[in-house]
């Protein structure tokens, strides 16, 4: 599909600028009336102007003598408007007006902003064209896209009365532009074309362990876009505070909440330019965000005074203990594990018991003392100290924490112990993956689904949930767990698969998304990626054969009467999965 810029020449004699900076328009195709952004316009759209008849005025396609007007249409009363140099247009007792999707109703009875109308003579429209297709520097700073909305050309943060410079001076052309502001006159220049830096920046989120794993992520990214800097660092532990502006709206595209992304989909992204910045939102608890384990191991050396910590020994199995917080349920999925649990654990490995970090005198800590009166226990240090310590032991049995994962992920231990609950349960939790299936150093503890209770407000509970995971505890194989992940991941939302997003596609699918893209708001991938893969917003059209042969299950689904139709497979399972909906 290629723009119909030449539509615009010429172009109607008065055009008619909506409240959303879109042109008013017809769909020849299908004879819609529209308003669509400039650079939105295809082939099949012909923009209208407003000609007169007697006293009155019709939409018309006069480019030019004779008069096209459009068949059938109402004859219109133009109004000045409740704006400045605007006007509306009334027929019978309702007014003409411009619909977010891009539709126009006839249909309201009182004149608001989405009624008014900016008339735009025809030179004018093609400079409109030319300054929106570039960046400008203003009074000689950074160079900023511009945008047009609400009756405002926008340059970057700052925006212009357009009524107030219009006509444009007969001298004003596309490389410098003298305008009125309500401040006095405004110089902006037309800026060279060059490519802008890309970056991943990141919003902090949670504890240390939690921020290391999205810098993670932003590094697995950065790795696959040249050139690409990682921004917005609060790594402390590792001496990295190095903190960053959050880029603008409209050059970015924030991850969304989602725990699990498309990587290589991103990177293609911002190497195409349908963003220059990724920023991350969110938690990311994936495995398959992170480069190899041997790259994590250097990005991450030895933590800031702790570089002569030692671990503990290979007779000996360091279990790993949240208290503190995790005992007042801050969190449903992060819980402390019973001491039958540890128990296990210890006539699988033959190895001395080490009970190591958040102990107190709490019940919990009291029950874990009872239960193994020779073992070692050791409270916590401080955070690198204790950081570095799971690190370098032999043998790790890890709580449930991404601290301690972390810490393990980044070791070279012979025997790891994770279980397979809560937030690393990825039945709990479909959209996040800590499970390292290829490593043979990892053995994996399935746990029953519970969730935390606070030991102090609900004792009876608290002690329930304990017992309940020393009975149904049990070990698990690799092949088992390949196949519960497979089953869960069936149940989250997936990740919103952004290779190949064609940014132009999806704002001509979806035209209010294109009049917050034109008023610099968003970006079309940033818009997609926060509201539009929820919304179950296509980027591209369905096309059920195509969907029918690329996926036969989803076929024999609809066959099988499991679906009413191929599309209600898509929205319900096949989306997730990640699959396309047209080719």
């Amino acid at each position: 599909m290629t723009s119909s810029l030449s539509r615009l020449s010429p172009p109607p004699r008065i055009a008619l600028m909506s409240w959303f900076g879109t042109f008013l328009c017809q769909d020849t195709q299908d004879g819609r009336l529209l308003h669509r952004g400039l650079e939105s316009l295809r082939d099949r759209h012909s923009l209208l102007g407003l000609e007169p008849e007697g006293e009155d005025f019709v939409l018309s396609h006069a480019h030019c003598q004779p008069r096209d007007a459009l068949p059938g249409g109402p004859a219109f009363k133009a109004v000045a408007g409740m704006r400045p140099g605007c006007l509306t247009l009334a027929a019978g007792r309702g007014f003409v007006t411009a619909q977010p999707d891009g539709e126009l109703r006839l249909n309201t009875l009182e004149a608001r902003e989405w009624e008014q109308f900016l008339p735009v003579q025809a030179r004018d429209l093609l400079l409109l064209r030319e300054i929106l297709a570039r960046r400008w520097s203003l009074e000689g700073q950074s160079p900023v896209p511009a945008g047009l909305a609400e009756f405002q050309l926008k340059f970057g943060d700052r925006s212009v009365d357009l009524a107030a410079n219009l006509p444009f001076p007969a001298a004003m052309d596309g490389e410098a532009l003298r305008l009125v502001t309500e401040f006095g006159p405004l110089l902006a220049c037309r800026a060279p074309d060059s490519a802008s830096g890309k970056q991943i920046w990141i919003n902090p989120m949670g504890n240390i362990g939690n921020r290391a794993l999205q810098y993670l992520t932003a590094a697995g990214i950065a790795a696959r876009v040249p050139g690409a800097d990682i921004r917005n660092l609060f790594l402390e532990m590792w001496g990295r505070h190095e903190p960053a502006p959050r880029p603008r709206a409209w050059e970015s595209a924030a991850t969304g909440s989602r725990y699990h992304l498309d990587i290589e989909g991103l990177a293609d992204c911002l190497i195409r330019g349908e963003a220059n910045a990724i920023c991350i939102d969110g938690y990311t608890f994936h495995l398959d965000h992170y480069p190899p384990r041997g790259a994590c191991r250097a990005l991450f050396p030895a933590s800031s005074g702790a570089e002569t910590v030692r671990g503990f020994g290979p007779h000996e199995l360091v279990c790993s203990i949240r208290g503190a917080e995790i005992l007042q349920a801050r969190h449903p999925d992060y819980f402390p594990l019973p001491p039958a649990y540890y128990a296990r654990l210890q006539q699988d490995s033959g190895l001395d018991l080490v009970f190591f970090g958040q102990l107190g005198d709490d019940p919990y800590s009291l029950s874990l003392r009872a239960a193994f009166p020779r073992a070692r226990f050791v409270s916590s240090v401080n955070q690198n100290h204790d950081f570095e310590v799971l690190r370098r032991s032999r043998n790790v049995a890890l709580s449930i924490s991404t601290f301690a994962w972390l810490a393990a992920w980044l070791g070279e231990a012979e025997r790891i112990y994770l279980p397979v609950g809560g937030m690393f349960s990825p039945a709990q939790h479909p959209g996040q993956f800590y499970l390292p299936l290829d490593e043979p150093a990892y053995r994996y503890v399935l746990l029953p689904p519970v969730t935390s209770f606070n030991l102090e407000e609900e004792p009876a509970r608290f002690w329930l949930m304990q017992d309940l995971l020393a009975r149904r505890a049990r070990f698990i194989g690799v092949e088992e767990l390949r196949g519960l992940s497979a089953r869960a991941a069936r149940f989250g939302k997936g990740r919103a698969r952004v290779k190949d997003f064609n940014g132009a596609a999806y704002l001509a699918a979806n035209p209010d998304v294109a009049n917050e893209v034109r008023a610099l708001r968003a970006t079309a991938l940033g818009h997609y990626l926060t509201v539009g893969v929820d919304e179950h917003r296509l980027v591209r059209p369905f096309d059920p054969l195509f969907y029918a042969d690329t996926y036969p299950d989803a076929a024999d689904a609809v066959a099988l009467a499991h679906y009413p139709s191929l599309f209600a497979h898509f929205l319900a399972e096949g989306e997730g999965l990640g699959y396309l909906p047209g080719p």
